[in-house]
């Protein structure tokens, strides 16, 4: 199995947030923002492809993490919401299976896999019909995470009460997206993935002996 392609290095750990997951904020109507526009803005995808992270090795033809072991590579501004959650869950598998191919057994809440969790709460959570498009349906990821901080702290700003740490979940979301679009994580995980994979063809083969 031969990797072709280079590793930038990016940090994985970000500090645990207790904050509840929440569901995405629905899109707060303003005077000088008609629903129409919101729709358009939320729908807006880049005129000009821009693909990052184009996975140019060798790897199994299926596999858990396929979604990460892309040859066409990665275009989040014109990517829709069920290309970019088969990513997240590609990650969240990678780290629960290295974890227990480790023999760790203790609680991965602590780890960077906790925030992937909070991005994949957050995407199950979207009411589609109010978002005004499908979940195949290509959008801007960037700006998606964007609305749903600006929706969340406008439902503070009308009642903080009820929607008290909206905006610091919103806020933590956004970041963990932020650093998953990026293209030095996404070779890191493709290392991670390949990696991974490959020493388990290792133990198959030592059994197999």
């Amino acid at each position: 199995m031969t990797i072709n392609f280079n590793i930038h290095s990016a940090s994985t750990t970000n500090t645990p947030t207790s904050t509840p997951i929440q569901p995405l904020a629905a899109p707060v109507k303003t005077e000088s923002e008609p629903d129409q526009d919101k729709v358009t803005k939320e729908k807006q995808v880049s005129d000009e492809p821009v693909s990052i992270a184009a996975f140019s090795g060798d790897a199994p033809s299926s596999s858990p993490y396929n979604a990460l072991l892309n040859p066409e590579g990665f275009d989040f501004e014109n990517m829709s919401i069920n290309e970019f959650k088969g990513i997240v869950d590609a990650i969240r598998t990678l780290e629960s299976d290295i974890a227990r191919s480790s023999g760790y057994t203790g609680s991965l809440r602590d780890t960077f896999w906790s925030d992937v969790m909070g991005v994949k709460g957050s995407l199950d959570g979207v009411n589609f019909e109010e978002k005004g498009f499908k979940p195949d349906e290509k959008i801007n990821i960037i700006d998606f995470f964007v609305d749903h901080v600006e929706g969340a702290a406008q439902m503070e700003k009308e009642n903080y009460r009820s929607f008290h740490g909206v905006l610091a979940n919103a806020k933590q979301t956004q970041q963990t997206a932020n650093k998953i679009i990026s293209e030095s994580f996404i070779k890191e995980y493709q290392e991670k993935a390949v990696v991974f994979l490959q020493s388990q063809e290792t133990k198959l083969v030592d059994m197999q002996v």
